[in-house]
């Protein structure tokens, strides 16, 4: 006589990625005069550029607290860095957060010439975690805002960048150019799961957020099992890009991206139980029987250098959405 299986609970943990913080500093800036013209290199100062990062990078601590308000996030942060407090504010994802306290910030580049938009590349730490922060300034009568802030991959390192008296040129663009989509959209598909059959051969995934996002979709396939269908996908987000030109002709980008994790239950499923509590925020629900889809907002920071392989050298992610059945 047969025996009917009995459909299995599944209790789903590996599915957010967690990662370092968004390296926020902890003084509070208010609006600054706009720095003094230069007649050429630098737009500013690397001593005004460190001043006005250490003033934005700790006023952007103040609001990206849950409790702070959508308009006061907006005077402070733009693009993707305001993409993901918005996020985590609905949310409640405080996995890509850590201490505000940041230490050693440096200014890295500076955008060249005294045209508007103008940009500033620094970097501070925050524990052993390094982080890429980007200011942007929109005109002249614009103070500087957060524009992105994301963690080092283990291990990684920005190229050489012109010198910062020197200026850089940048690109503050509504979408990334050809070249910087072209490596995004293959850095996407060489880290989706199910892994494609044959790699992009023009991006390397061998930094430690790309290894960590294949090995977790591992770990989250092999734990569900037969009992439910797994997949991962990227994309590049609707949202602006600035990208800094290196010293030898390449470029640093920093790109908005979507992750997509979706699981789809077999018959073998009662229920999937949901432990991550940014998840069961926005679901309203700790549990869903036939299907969970989960948006990730995400930030690149991507080197396509002039020759050989493009590489990300930092990112961070919040949840931003999800929808369960």
């Amino acid at each position: 006589m047969s025996r009917r299986r009995t459909p299995f609970v599944m209790t789903v943990v590996a599915l957010p990625l967690a990662l370092g913080g968004c390296g926020l500093g902890s003084s509070i800036a208010g609006i600054h005069d706009a720095p003094a013209e230069q007649s050429g290199g630098a737009s500013v100062t690397s001593g005004t550029a460190t001043k006005v990062a250490e003033r934005v990078v700790g006023d952007a601590a103040e609001v990206s607290r849950a409790k702070a308000d959508s308009v006061a996030r907006r005077k402070i942060l733009s693009g993707p860095a305001l993409r993901e407090i918005e996020a985590a504010a609905v949310s409640k994802d405080s996995a890509g957060r850590t201490s505000a306290e940041t230490e050693g910030l440096e200014v890295l580049a500076v955008s060249r010439g005294t045209d508007w938009p103008r940009a500033v590349l620094a970097t501070s730490r925050t524990g052993d975690v390094q982080h890429l922060h980007v200011l942007v300034a929109e005109k002249a009568d614009r103070p500087y805002t957060l524009f992105a802030d994301v963690p080092m991959a283990a291990g990684a390192s920005v190229p050489a960048l012109p010198a910062v008296d020197e200026g850089a040129p940048v690109k503050l663009s509504s979408a990334p150019s050809q070249d910087v989509a072209t490596a995004a959209t293959s850095w996407g598909k060489a880290v989706a799961f199910p892994a494609p059959k044959k790699a992009p051969q023009d991006v390397s995934v061998a930094d430690g957020f790309s290894s960590a996002l294949k090995k977790n979709a591992r770990a989250t396939n092999k734990d569900l099992g037969d009992l439910a269908d797994y997949t991962q996908r990227q994309a590049i987000a609707d949202g602006e890009t600035v990208s800094f030109e290196l010293a030898d002709g390449g470029a640093i980008t920093f790109v908005p991206m979507t992750r997509t994790d979706t699981i789809r239950a077999t018959d073998k499923l009662k229920e999937l139980k949901i432990e991550q509590q940014a998840l069961k925020h926005v679901l309203d629900a700790s549990t869903v029987k036939r299907a969970l889809s989960v948006k990730h907002a995400e930030t690149l920071a991507l080197v396509t250098p002039a020759e050989g392989k493009a590489r990300v050298v930092g990112a961070s992610e919040v949840v931003e959405s999800a929808a369960g059945s």
